[in-house]
């Protein structure tokens, strides 16, 4: 197809004008471009693409960096894909722009993107950032989940309701965020309210000896009990012990339990707790 049957059709005249051997020559052109487009596109998604996870597999790449890495392989593949396309047909031409329409389109998507912008850099500090991963449970203003994706403009957390929750990613860069299962052991803390002329030695006792019947719970650091407040007539006294290899369900699960023991043993002691603890 010439070129100025492509100016033709890019000014809107009616395309039934057209001649009928120009019309042929663009559906072909356009068939052909199309095939190029599936052809490369196909080859670098089933063999590129499994490729490249395969080497980031063996290399033990944190999740976070290789999923970014593959986002931006696919978006190799679809440009070279188009590129590809329109060479073969020779109308890489269609690609030059006037510098005058470069400037006006730099300075209305510079404004356009300030925000998009934002949240690229703030997704390549989260991705570069060892601590911070596919699968960790974060805690960031009065929100919580796990990361289930992090992409080039927004981070996708699962919340505990399994609700989806689209974060920017400029949020996450700029906010304290609490990665509650960065670090090994972690301990868990929780504080017990009981009447100030309770025995506290027979309460410690109780707290300390369920901590170290439960499996899940390490003997080193070991267990401890502290005294944190008291108050109204009532004694704070806080437990403290150490799981391993922490994540939300076994936090949850072996807290829960470790109460259930608890309130057991201090209804068998005939220790009460106020309402309100």
């Amino acid at each position: 197809m010439t070129r100025q049957a492509v100016q033709f059709v890019l000014q809107g005249d009616d395309i039934s004008d057209l001649p009928v051997g120009d019309y042929l020559d663009l559906l072909r052109d356009f068939a052909v471009a199309i095939a190029v487009f599936v052809v490369v596109y196909a080859v670098g998604r089933r063999i590129l693409l499994p490729a490249v996870e395969r080497a980031l597999s063996t290399q033990r790449v944190q999740e976070a960096v290789a999923s970014a890495v593959v986002k931006t392989v696919h978006v190799a593949v679809l440009l070279a894909a188009f590129r590809l396309a329109i060479d073969v047909t020779d109308y890489g031409y269609l690609l030059s722009i006037p510098p005058t329409v470069v400037a006006a389109l730099t300075v209305a998507v510079g404004f356009a993107s300030r925000d998009i912008a934002s949240n690229l850099v703030g997704g390549v500090f989260i991705v570069t950032d060892p601590k911070f991963n596919i699968g960790d449970w974060i805690r960031w203003q009065d929100k919580e989940g796990v990361i289930e994706d992090i992409s080039f403009r927004v981070t996708r957390v699962r919340t505990f309701d399994n609700e989806l929750l689209t974060v920017p990613n400029s949020q996450l860069a700029t906010s304290a965020v609490v990665n509650a299962v960065a670090k090994s052991p972690r301990r868990i803390s929780h504080t017990f309210h009981v009447g100030d002329d309770t025995d506290l030695g027979a309460v410690a006792t109780i707290l300390v000896e369920e901590a170290q019947a439960s499996g899940n719970v390490l003997d080193r650091p070991t267990p401890t009990v502290r005294v944190v407040e008291l108050d109204e007539g009532r004694a704070g006294v806080q437990a403290r012990y150490w799981i391993d290899q922490p994540s939300r369900e076994a936090f949850v699960t072996i807290r829960s339990e470790y109460l259930q023991r608890v309130n057991r043993r201090f209804n068998e002691a005939g220790i009460e707790l106020p309402e309100s603890w």
